[in-house]
């Protein structure tokens, strides 16, 4: 095995392919992430050396902020290159504040770009003589600098000397190239023209050397480079109002003034370099993404920020005092930077003002944000994760493979015989629920979503079999929870906490064991629903929980008044089956633990405070009117609640809408059961009405759909007729419709604020238009 590393030096594919196979052999790692990369090895030359590939990294983008500054204009969204959950969102929030309160309004101070060789003399004299003369030659060295820089000026040639050293500080302006390629050649050229000048002139020549002598600060946080500046010199300031920092910010002046003069005193005693909260996260995010040189974050996002009051306002300003920042040369020509810079209306000549005006006004949003964070108590649930006394051996991708399926099909398949041969992961046909997205933020360490398969198998008998199935791999109940709970740190503490009270105690506990227990049911009216089930793991040590199913398409077909009416009748079945067998279904403890019927009066505090803060966060979708409706239902919860105790209930699915049900071949599949309760049987008839009636639906519509799901429950058996007949079905479907109004609506629209529910708005609409069409039944 050779010890060298082949292609030295060679920029093509066939270049690449051989050094990351050597690399392979050499470290035993098949590093199949880096067969293919997008990038074109002759394009690198430059960039790096040795090249085997690329490594990706997500981009998000935050914003957007309004600006006002010299170069940086209007309302603009910045890429975010980053790992880290919570810096997005924590920038969009802090950009949404300083809109709202008028935007931000930045400036570049100067721009320059230093280079500091050391000079090492005979003696101490020689370096004064030289340091004298040095003043005289400033055409003379501006002339060197020409010889290799069309775009470089020199601008001050500052002296510093030491004994018989000599440290010179050369300082130019680089237009819109950030400049240390440009300053290093044309520093060398002036040390070989100091060098090798021509001519008799007895100046003292240095005996050595070295080109720099760290004087520069390069790529390093120091004082010198906060008091005259290293790179771009940029600052930006805001203006917070009082109503934008409460509802937006979800703080106080106040607050954040004290956490800002506790942060700096803090700052004080450690001896920071600057005081800053978290400008560094927006430089390296918006580095990485824009090409620029990332090892200069460490001196680029040394910061100075600043907060005092102003009347009943806040004034908040931050100084970025050596940003390192182009948008010609290095990494600002790979494709991807490029089309980013190109996205922020930076790319090329002209662009490096605009670009460093960004980076301070994000820099801004972010650090408001938190403090605001810090201040308000939300910053550690932000970052929250879920407690454990043990390690956990998690699942991880790759893990969903023949040792891991084999035992699940066979248990499911009743074939202990069977052998699985092969698992191919198979073309994603739909993403991850609202659960399970929940989940991954309560818990992103491990293995969850929904993962398309190719299985191959042979039966006990050796024939061979094909499936395409769906591997569910389910987050626990108490990562929804907490994944709930980390989106509403970022609204506000009187949700927050509220959901911290209540949240255990939701629909969403124990969700991962429900819908295990669903799939394990044997009962026709509701396997006859349900996608065919292959297997299912419940693992608690590895907290592995997966169903796999059969893999089904719906056929994308319109939610038509016959749509709803066959979705209708075929969730009818389970609701007669088990109709007025409530005690029996709890009792038999297959659905965990499931809200009383009072949960909605007794979790008040918790539904006052979503709505409340839906409602000031997104006043388009629940405006003063239909917050007061939703108070109201909350407010007469403790009776409403007590007059539906006599209805009858049954198993409901809880989720009952066009996200969980597929229509093929003209049979009707509801999946997604995690929600899965005991309660009033319209609570699935007043979702799926809420989610394809539509704004426009009459009382006539709603009295034919009621009066199909009626009939269909009724038809499963006559104890199911009895108890139809027995009860006002109609006052079922209201106390639903409340329920369904003030808990999962006001969720959602909570968390509309966080994360865009593009189906919220027409659901919205439709639900509001359902209880006019009630409030106007009883009118008549």
């Amino acid at each position: 095995m050779t010890e060298t590393v082949p292609g030295r030096g060679q920029y093509s594919e066939d270049a690449r392919r051989q050094r990351l196979d050597w690399l392979r052999e050499q470290s035993g790692a098949d590093l199949p992430s880096l067969r293919t990369t997008g990038l074109n090895a002759r394009n690198l030359v430059g960039n790096v050396e040795n090249f085997i590939g690329s490594v990706e990294v997500p981009v998000g983008i935050a914003g957007p902020l309004l600006f006002t500054g010299d170069a940086a204009r209007g309302s603009i969204v910045a890429p975010l290159a980053t790992t880290e959950g919570a810096l997005v969102a924590s920038a969009s929030r802090g950009a949404r504040a300083l809109t709202a309160s008028g935007g931000v309004t930045t400036a570049v101070l100067s721009q320059k770009m230093t280079r500091a060789p050391a000079f090492e003399f005979d003696d101490i004299t020689a370096a004064r003589r030289f340091t004298t003369w040095l003043h005289g030659q400033r055409g003379r060295l501006e002339e060197q600098v020409r010889l290799v820089s069309r775009y470089t000026r020199l601008i001050d040639v500052d002296p510093h000397q030491i004994g018989r050293h000599l440290h010179v500080r050369f300082v130019f302006e680089t237009e819109d190239a950030a400049g240390q390629n440009m300053t290093t050649a044309a520093t060398w050229q002036i040390c070989r023209w100091l060098t090798d000048r021509p001519g008799a002139d007895e100046t003292p020549r240095p005996r050595h050397i070295l080109l720099e002598g760290n004087l520069s600060g390069d790529k390093k946080a120091t004082a010198g480079g906060i008091l005259i500046g290293r790179g771009t010199r940029v600052t930006a300031e805001c203006r917070l109002r009082r109503d934008v920092v409460a509802a937006v910010l979800k703080t106080t002046p106040e607050a954040l003034l004290k956490g800002h003069a506790a942060a700096l005193l803090g700052a004080q005693q450690i001896g920071m370099t600057g005081h800053g909260v978290n400008a560094a996260n927006i430089v390296a995010a918006l580095f990485l993404a824009t090409g620029q040189d990332v090892a200069c974050v460490h001196e680029s996002g040394v910061s100075i920020f600043s907060m005092e009051a102003d009347g009943d306002d806040l004034i908040a300003t931050i100084l970025l005092p050596n940003l390192i920042v182009g948008t010609v040369g290095g990494g600002t020509a790979l494709p991807h930077q490029r089309d980013l810079l190109s996205a922020l209306g930076c790319a090329g000549a002209g662009g490096v003002r605009r670009f460093a005006e960004i980076v301070a006004g994000f820099a801004l949003a972010l650090d408001v944000s938190t403090l605001a964070a810090l201040a308000g108590g939300q910053f550690a649930q932000a970052h929250q994760r879920l407690g454990r006394a043990r390690r956990v051996d998690w699942l991880r991708p790759g893990d969903l493979d023949a040792a891991l399926l084999q035992p699940l099909l066979a248990r499911g398949l009743g074939d202990p015989r069977l052998h699985v041969t092969s698992v191919a992961p198979a073309p994603q046909l739909y993403g991850d629920g609202i659960s399970g997205e929940l989940g991954a933020l309560g818990e992103h360490r491990k293995l969850t979503g929904v993962f398309p398969l190719t299985v191959d198998w042979t039966d006990g008998s050796g024939s061979p079999a094909t499936a395409e199935l769906v591997a569910k791999v389910k987050a626990r109940g108490e990562e929804i929870v907490a994944g709930i709970a980390r989106l509403l740190s970022l609204c506000g503490p009187d949700a927050a906490r509220a959901w911290r009270r209540w949240g255990g105690d939701t629909e969403f506990a124990d969700a991962h064991r429900r819908e295990l227990s669903v799939y394990r049911r044997t009962e026709h009216a509701l396997t006859a629903l349900l996608p065919r089930c292959y297997g299912l793991l419940d693992d608690d040590e590895r907290e592995a929980h997966i169903i796999l199913m059969e893999r089904f398409r719906d056929d994308g077909g319109h939610w038509t008044h016959d749509r709803i009416r066959a979705a209708l009748r075929a969730i009818a079945p389970v609701h007669g089956h088990w109709l007025g067998r409530d005690r029996e279904l709890l009792a038999e403890g297959w659905l965990h633990r499931v809200p009383g019927t009072a949960h909605p009066a007794e979790t008040r505090e918790l539904w006052e405070a979503l709505v409340r803060q839906a409602a000031a966060d997104q006043p388009e979708l629940l405006d003063a009117t239909r917050r007061d409706i939703l108070l109201g239902i909350i407010e007469d919860s403790g009776v409403w609640t007590q007059e539906s105790k006599p209805l009858p209930r049954t198993l409901v699915h809880n989720d009952f809408n066009p996200r969980n049900i597929a229509v093929t071949d003209g049979r009707t599949i509801a999946y997604d059961w995690e929600l899965a309760t005991v309660g009033v049987p319209q609570r699935d008839v007043v979702e799926l009405l809420a989610f394809t009636a539509g704004p426009d639906a009459t009382a006539a519509e709603v009295d034919e759909f009621l009066a199909v799901h009626t009939e269909a429950v009724a038809a499963v058996s006559p104890r199911a007729a009895a108890l139809v007949a027995g009860c006002d079905w109609r006052h079922g479907y209201r106390f639903a419709l409340r329920q369904f109004l003030i808990t999962r609506l006001a969720l959602y629209a909570v968390g509309h604020s966080q994360r865009e529910f593009a189906f919220l708005p027409p659901l919205t609409r439709t639900a509001f238009r359902l209880w006019h069409l009630e409030q106007s039944r009883d009118g008549e």
